[in-house]
């Protein structure tokens, strides 16, 4: 017990196994995916535990683990200290879930960050298979089955279009890890057949970070490619999306009428309105965050939100969404949580970024930790426990995907 020697290899196959069925069956609605996951997370606990000094020699490798921890176990503090029943339970038992599989991710991370096997072949294999099983049958439920915004088998298109944007994310860099001459080929069609799944979830926020974050990943990727390939490759997105929004002229006009319509509303604020809500709602958020700086349950934030939209009416665009989120991740976790959950949340998508880039370039992980924020600018990724899931599992598999050059060191 407490030994500096590193674990079997067979407990990392088991881990990354289950880690891998997640990442499978998640995306298809079935709840044994998280059963897996959270076996993973439980097996990791105890060979860390059994390998103590071997897991916590590298300081460095402690952060990020450290703070999804936080963000979790903060989560699950603030839903004790204040659940109780009524009309917002539902956002207490969304935050347990989440912040339970924010505590099992920090184990699977702080495993993978010290894991010695290469398992680049494994990670290719899964990313391609998932990314191409997810994204075939998006695209049949959007071309054969004709449903106007695909939504997998969930009720929310705009969670499956965060999914989506994780699964591909990993896909895309699995195909810049192939070697084979084709492998540039394949990375366009792979482009075209991603984001016209993205296209199809009807997704405005989704259309526009997912080619951003493919162009960052892209431009982060080193040795991999050239630098005459990458420029290249970055110069045919747009390309790309224009002929994707040729195929796709229909859904996406749809989509730019609504935003239009939306704007020309903006002075009836009784009237549904998803970008004129966002804003109420952010407005909102940062008052009644203001209030209780160390937290506050959520019937007291939503009492405190209809006293502000009885003063302003103009911001009635929140109403409807009090008793689930208000649309930003930052300023709902500021206003149910408070200052310190702020702060913690912040640190943590601090600690993705410098991640990526210190002490090597990892160039998933850049696109990956892009995605997460600029969602959390316009909706609460860490309140759906399928989105939390995917993109912990895409967080741990850009871990996977660095070729291991040294073991590591104290």
């Amino acid at each position: 017990m407490l030994t500096e020697k590193a674990p079997h290899p067979a407990f990392s196959y088991l881990i990354y196994l289950g880690c891998a069925v997640a990442f499978f069956t998640i995306p298809f609605g079935s709840n044994i995916g998280r059963d897996f996951f959270y076996i993973s997370s439980y097996l990791s606990l105890i060979v860390i535990f059994l390998h103590a000094k071997y897991f916590f020699r590298n300081k460095m490798n402690l952060i990020l683990p450290m703070l999804f921890f936080c963000v979790g176990i903060g989560s699950i503090l603030w839903m004790s200290d204040f659940k109780q029943p009524g009309d917002y339970i539902n956002i207490y038992r969304s935050y347990l879930s989440t912040g339970k599989l924010q505590i099992a991710t920090a184990f699977l991370l702080l495993f993978a960050l010290n894991e010695r096997l290469c398992m680049q072949r494994a990670f290719i294999v899964v990313a391609l298979s998932c990314g191409l099983a997810v994204n075939g049958y998006a695209l049949y439920q959007g071309l054969i089955l004709n449903i106007p915004r695909i939504e997998l088998n969930f009720d929310r298109a705009t969670v499956v279009a965060y999914i989506m944007t994780a699964i591909s994310l990993v896909m895309m860099q699995a195909i810049l890890m192939l070697q084979t001459r084709y492998r540039l080929i394949l990375y366009v069609l792979a482009f075209l057949l991603t984001f016209s799944s993205i296209i199809l979830t009807g997704t405005r926020a989704a259309m526009l970070v997912y080619p951003l974050a493919s162009i960052l990943s892209l431009l982060a990727t080193t040795e991999l490619i050239s630098r005459k390939r990458k420029i290249q490759l970055v110069i045919s997105i747009p390309l790309l999306l224009l002929v994707s929004g040729v195929v796709f002229k229909t859904q996406i006009e749809k989509r730019i009428s609504d935003f239009k319509t939306d704007i020309q509303r903006i002075d009836q604020p009784k009237v549904e309105n998803s970008i004129i809500s966002r804003l109420s709602m952010q407005v909102v958020a940062i008052h009644a965050g203001s209030d209780a700086l160390w937290g506050q349950s959520a019937e007291l934030r939503g009492e405190k939100i209809r006293t502000i939209v009885a003063q302003e009416p103009q911001l009635y665009g929140a109403m409807p969404y009090i008793n689930v989120h208000l649309h930003n991740e930052l300023l709902e976790t500021f206003s149910l949580k408070g200052l310190w959950g702020a702060l913690c949340l912040l640190a943590l998508y601090i600690g993705l970024f410098v991640s990526s880039l210190r002490p090597h370039r990892n160039a998933l992980l850049l696109g990956i930790s892009f995605s997460l924020f600029a969602y959390g600018l316009s909706d609460v990724v860490f309140f759906s426990k399928e989105g939390t899931v995917i993109f912990c599992l895409a967080i741990i598999a850009s871990v996977l995907s660095v070729k291991k050059s040294r073991e590591p060191t104290a």
